[in-house]
């Protein structure tokens, strides 16, 4: 069962639009409620919404994953083991979500009380309790789309999930509701997800597919590796904020929690869009490895890498430029507080994606532990710099810790692509990106626009500058980039 070129180019466009819509929903919902309620309680949405987040985005990571690589790795055999790993994937699903979401819901008073330091959070967290169950279910039919290679259909659950949680967030602040109503807009957006979930699964179920005569796949030791691995990869994103929210005593501490959140969010840009890189990259590595096509994995992970450093230095490098526009240009005026603190977090947080990206290279290749190892870097010397630095500088403090977290996990990453697969960046190709850097960082204090229009064309030209110094010194020609697009499972 070959996978067409064209198919995989497709797929990955059309996830990397997917993507790039459900950042674009997600800063719609925060600049509009910014707008719409005060920034104390903007800090406290955007808090329960990471805290959530981490077992949310564990489960269905994990849970994906866990289907879909040993899915991924029959694809070519023809799916024996389809309903009997589908059938694993849900057992799965109501013991890890139905145990999460009953902590959250029973534990909802203790977790407001001691870990958040805010009592009145706790209806919040009830309500969104239960969505770590219905993701746990809906990651089993997002992980059968991917091994089977229905990118759109994938893509097409992320843009209705980002519609709907966008649509029921803005009209409940719209409309005067609480925190804990706000936040039941996304448990409602989720369960109409996994309706939908189940109708494309059941309309892209192979012809070929079955339930098997022989042993399944492994799935239990990688699922406990993966769980363990997304653990540490959300809590990683989330931790700068847990730290500033336990040391906010004071009402402008909690305001400038609010304010660090918006810059925290325009710093995500550069990781969620690599998360498309992740998914299209997943299985067709899962299974050139189960072909054992060593090659073949090294010269697509080497390219992979290449072209995700330097998409990275592109995005961080304008985003971090024009930092003080781009607050002024998304949030009201006194959000513009937190354009120090997206400086740095947007160069750390493309530290963290370029280290997840490795890490999942490294889960498709049957090296979870290693990927485990690598996350664990950056996790450690954020909590160790934070603990030190949060007390210190409030806002200013969790932001370097994210920087130098960023850049030890970035420096672990490329050492170890280097020498356990042999996916090695020149130094004169990195030389070449960090002089484009210094370029843009140059031309953004040519000139401070105030006006939104003026502060669009900043941003055009800083992209314009970046792109034409790695078109002079042939950083990635274009010929690489077609050949990236054109790699295909056997």
């Amino acid at each position: 069962m070959a996978t067409d070129a064209s198919e995989l180019s497709k797929g990955g466009l059309s996830l990397g639009f997917a993507k790039l819509f459900f950042l674009l929903a997600g800063y719609a919902v925060s600049i509009a409620l910014t707008r719409l309620v005060p920034p104390g309680t903007f800090g406290d949405y955007t808090v329960v919404s990471q805290i959530i987040a981490i077992p949310n985005m564990v489960l269905i990571q994990t849970l994906l994953f866990a289907v879909s690589r040993p899915m991924s790795a029959e694809y070519d055999a023809g799916l024996p083991s389809y309903d009997d790993l589908r059938r694993r994937g849900f057992r799965l699903a109501g013991l890890l979500g139905g145990l999460v979401a009953v902590v959250f819901i029973l534990g909802a008073d203790p977790l407001a009380t001691y870990a958040l330091k805010d009592p009145s959070l706790a209806g919040a967290l009830r309500v969104v309790g239960i969505i770590p169950l219905i993701y746990a279910a809906y990651a089993v039919n997002v992980g059968t789309l991917n091994a089977v290679r229905k990118f759109q259909f994938q893509a097409g659950l992320d843009i209705f999930m980002a519609m709907t949680k966008t649509t029921l967030i803005i009209g409940a602040a719209a409309m005067g509701f609480g925190l804990a109503e706000i936040l039941g807009g996304f448990t409602f957006a989720s369960l109409l997800a996994l309706g939908l979930s189940i109708l494309f699964v059941s309309r892209c179920r192979p012809r070929t597919a079955g339930s098997g005569n022989g042993p399944l796949p492994a799935m239990a030791e990688f699922t406990g590796l993966l769980l363990v691995f997304t653990a540490g990869v959300n809590l990683l994103q989330a931790l700068d904020l847990v730290l500033l929210k336990q040391f906010a005593v004071s009402q402008a501490q909690k305001d400038a929690v609010g304010f660090y959140s918006s810059a925290n969010l325009v710093a995500r840009v550069p990781y969620s869009m690599m998360n498309a890189v992740s998914l299209v990259m997943f299985p067709l590595i899962a299974t050139m490895h189960a072909q054992s096509d060593r090659s073949q994995v090294q010269r697509y992970v080497t390219a992979t890498a290449k072209v995700s450093v330097f998409l990275l230095c592109f995005m961080s490098s304008v985003g971090a430029g024009a930092a003080a526009e781009v607050q002024r240009l998304l949030f009201p005026a006194a959000y513009g507080e937190a354009a120090g603190e997206l400086r740095l977090l947007v160069w750390g947080m493309s530290g963290y994606s370029l280290t997840v990206t490795a890490a999942w290279i490294f889960n498709s290749t049957r090296r979870s532990q290693l990927a485990l190892l690598l996350i664990a870097v950056p996790l450690v010397v954020v909590g160790a710099a934070g603990f030190v630095l949060v007390p210190q500088s409030f806002t200013s403090g969790a932001a370097t810790a994210v920087a130098i977290g960023g850049a030890a996990g970035a420096v672990a990453s490329l050492i170890a692509l280097a020498r356990s697969l042999g996916a090695a960046l020149s130094p004169v190709y990195l030389l070449k990106l960090l002089a484009a850097v210094a370029l843009v960082e140059a031309a953004s204090r040519a000139f401070a626009p105030t006006g939104k229009i003026l502060i669009i064309v900043k941003l055009a030209l800083l992209a314009a500058v970046f792109l034409g110094a790695a078109a002079v010194t042939r950083a990635v020609t274009p010929a690489e980039l077609r050949e990236l697009r054109k790699k295909r499972a056997p």
